[in-house]
């Protein structure tokens, strides 16, 4: 048996709930989380991590395919997808037992169970009603496919990171950061990939000239791009799948996915659901302490009105819990958030810029193009003002290491000439962006 009453519950056990939980115990709170699957939610399991340790082996075969096209490197290594799979389990599964050796050790109850919301300040599991004058909503979510007939067929990008074989050939069904991923890293893979999207470029979350450069190197990489178009239906093939475009046209292919957007998980809701604000999109609206439209309940992480990047999750859990436990601290603004697309090589921007706020910009060749046959392009994008730079846009390899570094530096607003006085690495993309 557990106990019944908490100071605080959380539902939930990926980053933003694992964040709330841990900080909160750290400062004296008596805290239940309960999670219904595993511990480490999306990112862990479903998301960045396994994505990323595909990623590393795609870049790796990326580059080494450019100089063997080149004649300057031997044929390129094989894929052995088998031994991936086993070495990314034994990962996830290290990272869960820390996360669950990090509760035990904050004093944190874990209850692995399902949980529903059945009163205000009230969560039942398998019968049990369980009280806190504070619960935390933390349910993450999940992707979703498409209002199109044969949907169901298509693989969605939780399917994909749990593939154990790859296929030959594969159609992905949006062109944002997600979709743009996988497309990335299966055609360093050795699939041949297209990509279909309805809006007139892919990247939309990022901006213009970031993204073009981005879209440049994924058709040098061999990925066929489709803009302005939205599949009508996905149907049985006789060797595969056939996803319709029209009338007249069709791929045959071997793998459809669908990377169409994700939705909140509201489960936990149950009956008070209709006491629940949510935005046009679907998600919590939240305040500035993260409570929402029912008084103690809060909610954090991807379920929340904020944005759903897992270094978002975790600093707003654990904001939320000084908040209600500590020395108040107000959430940190998005515009200061870095976001990467890991496609090859990554595009990486912080600053949320506007195409016309960009007053210096230039795509370049790396010194790698001059090696390699698929001839990468980089890119940096200046935003802001001369007098004071609001965004940074990078494509390059490392942008997505660099890009944290310059959301640091854009936190001072530093005028350009300051920059210019800090001199980067020979030669480099960075050394460009510094001047």
């Amino acid at each position: 048996m557990v106990d019944t009453e908490y100071d605080a519950i959380v539902i939930g056990g990926g980053s933003a709930g694992l964040s709330f939980a841990r900080h909160a115990a750290d400062l004296g709170a008596k805290v239940a989380l309960i999670e219904r699957a595993e511990l480490g939610g999306t990112c862990v399991n479903r998301g960045c991590v396994p994505k990323k340790m595909l990623w590393t082996m795609a870049d790796a075969l990326h580059r080494s395919a450019g100089l063997t096209r080149a004649g300057l490197l031997g044929p390129v290594p094989q894929v052995d997808l088998a031994r991936f799979c086993a070495a990314r389990g034994d990962k996830l599964e290290s990272i869960r037992q820390s996360y669950r050796d990090k509760l035990r050790e904050a004093g944190v109850t874990l209850i692995e169970d399902t949980a529903e919301l059945t009163a205000p300040g009230e969560v039942t599991i398998s019968g049990q009603r369980l009280h806190a004058p504070r619960v935390v909503l933390a349910t993450g979510g999940r992707p979703v496919k498409p209002d199109m007939e044969g949907a169901e067929l298509a693989c969605d990008s939780d399917a994909v990171l749990n593939w154990t074989a790859l296929p030959r050939d594969m159609a992905i069904i949006g062109g944002g950061y997600i979709g743009c991923e996988m497309a990335a890293i299966h055609a360093a893979l050795g699939v041949r990939v297209t990509l279909v999207t309805d809006t007139d470029r892919v990247l939309t979350e990022f901006s213009e000239p970031a993204a073009n450069v981005g879209q440049a190197n994924m058709v040098a990489q061999g990925i066929r791009i489709i803009t302005g178009c939205t599949p009508e239906a996905v149907r049985k093939g006789e060797h595969g799948l056939e996803l319709v475009l029209d009338a007249e046209t069709s791929l045959k292919v071997e793998k459809v996915v669908a990377a169409t957007g994700r939705a909140p998980n509201l489960e936990a809701l149950g009956d008070l659901k209709e006491r629940v604000a949510l935005t046009e999109k679907g998600v919590v609206k939240v305040d500035e302490s993260f409570e929402t439209s029912l008084p103690g309940l809060h909610a954090v992480g991807d379920c929340a009105d904020r944005l759903p990047l897992t270094p978002v999750a975790s600093s707003d859990g654990e904001t939320l819990a000084r908040q209600l436990f500590g020395a108040h601290r107000p959430p940190v603004e998005l515009r200061h958030v870095a976001i990467t697309a890991f496609i090859l090589p990554p595009v990486a921007e912080v600053g949320q810029p506007a195409k016309e706020a960009i007053f210096e910009g230039n795509a370049l060749a790396p010194l790698s193009a001059a090696l390699r046959a698929d001839a990468p392009q980089d890119y940096y994008g200046l935003g802001g003002s001369e007098q004071a730079v609001t965004s940074v846009s990078l494509v390059a390899e490392g942008a997505h290491e660099a890009i944290a570094w310059a959301a640091q530096m854009l936190l001072h607003r530093p005028d350009r000439d300051s920059m210019r006085r800090a001199l980067g690495v020979h030669p480099s993309t960075s050394e460009e962006a510094m001047g």
